[in-house]
């Protein structure tokens, strides 16, 4: 198996066989000295742009890289979330009550 856990090799995963529906042997690396100074990632609702956007972001934390993401849908913000107790009260900031009303959903009550 390749080394990848170095720096400046990005890991993105293995390649995928559709025919067998299984990852390859090979491993997914991108030098880290090949980067842009700019990207744009594209695609279909669910075709993976988020994962891919994740990993590369997560590589390059990894090699000190810095990176300015414009996320309009604002799924890679969100990651940056936490809510280890999971308490209603911490999700408020992030729902709008008119629209919680209007479906219907309203807080539970500890008991």
């Amino acid at each position: 198996m390749e080394d990848y856990e170095k720096l400046g090799a990005f890991y993105l995963g293995r390649p995928y066989d559709l025919a067998t529906k299984q990852p390859t042997a090979p491993l997914l690396l991108y030098d880290s000295k090949d980067l842009t100074t700019h990207a744009i990632c594209v695609g279909m609702t669910g075709s993976g742009k988020t994962g891919l956007c994740l990993a590369l972001i997560e590589e390059a934390a990894i090699d000190g890289i810095p990176t300015l993401a414009i996320d309009p849908k604002g799924d890679l913000g969100n990651l940056l979330l936490t809510f280890p107790s999971l308490a209603a009260e911490d999700f408020a900031p992030w729902v709008n009550p008119e629209d919680a009303a209007k479906k219907g959903l309203v807080r539970r009550q500890n008991i």
